[in-house]
């Protein structure tokens, strides 16, 4: 297997992933605090970057580096995650997971108007039918939504941090080992978050069930894993090209709450799989390099 296509494997574990993490989240949200469980997520994924991380860190990276990895490490992580907590509340999650879906296609927007990708038709509609897929398998669910400005600025504001940072990281990606610039940034996180939960009164370590508790360390641990193969991929491919598999997110979450008899298999979740699935199979295949990619 080349690198092309672990790094597309990789991309598509990500989406995966997330989908998966999102399905536990839902078990343990009622029971803590967004800041307390933002924190354990990225905690331990920590703790599964940390050893591999110590034993290989060898590459010195310069002070003006670390500051940006550390920058982006709390978008990514922190304040991504808390902007989404505050939507959540006031917006149906369906909605929300509908309008984070469009990342693809402003990473696309974003890397195109930065000069960064070039302009690509069979791209922009393959990352188009696979919203299109999720917008299908998540429609029938959605509630109509409070008009709260607050809420959908915030539910904005997290969408385009994802997409941009997806954008900023691939320079340190191309400089450095992708485990290091991952531990680092979630490291960073974690102390963030940490003063968050302090400064909000939320738990470090909250009051759960061994159930519960199980559902926490896979959150943790699928972060862990996720966001070292969401690097790993951005080092190796387009930005666009790696965030249009976090169209399996709410599919991969679909299905698993499918297999836990919470839906019923119909003609729409199947509709919805072959968009998404073809969409980002389209989106994947045009292979033109971006200005200076050479280089």
């Amino acid at each position: 297997m080349n690198d092309l296509a672990k790094a597309t494997c990789a991309a598509a574990l990500t989406g995966m992933l997330v989908g998966a993490a999102m399905v536990s989240t839902r078990i343990v949200s009622a029971d803590t605090t967004a800041e307390t469980l933002a924190f354990l997520r990225y905690a331990i994924g920590l703790a599964l970057l940390a050893p591999p991380v110590l034993r290989r860190w060898s590459v010195p990276f310069s002070a003006k580096d670390l500051l940006a990895v550390a920058g982006l490490g709390i978008f990514q992580f922190a304040i991504l995650m808390l902007l989404l907590n505050h939507a959540l509340a006031s917006l149906p999650a369906a909605t929300c997971a509908l309008v984070f879906s469009t990342v693809p296609l402003l990473t696309m927007c974003l890397a195109i108007g930065t000069g960064r990708e070039l302009f690509s038709w069979p791209r922009m509609a393959g990352a188009g039918v696979a919203i299109f897929g999720v917008s299908v398998l998540l429609a029938p669910s959605a509630a109509p939504a409070a008009h709260d400005a607050g809420a959908w600025a915030s539910l904005l504001g997290a969408t385009f941090i994802g997409a941009a940072c997806s954008l900023l990281y691939r320079p340190y990606l191309r400089k450095y080992p992708a485990l290091c610039v991952s531990a680092f940034a979630m490291f960073v996180s974690v102390v963030f978050l940490a003063g968050v939960c302090a400064a909000s009164g939320a738990p470090l370590v909250p009051s759960l069930s061994a159930v519960q508790w199980a559902n926490v360390v896979f959150i943790g641990l699928s972060s862990g894993l996720g966001y070292f193969c969401l690097l790993w991929a951005l080092g190796r491919l387009d930005a666009s090209r790696v965030m249009a598999f976090q169209a399996l997110a709410p599919v991969t979450a679909m299905a698993i709450e499918l297999l836990g008899a919470s839906y019923s298999l119909s003609w729409r979740l199947v509709g919805a799989f072959v968009l998404v699935l073809s969409g980002v199979w389209f989106g994947t295949r045009d292979r033109r390099a971006a200005p200076g990619a050479s280089a």
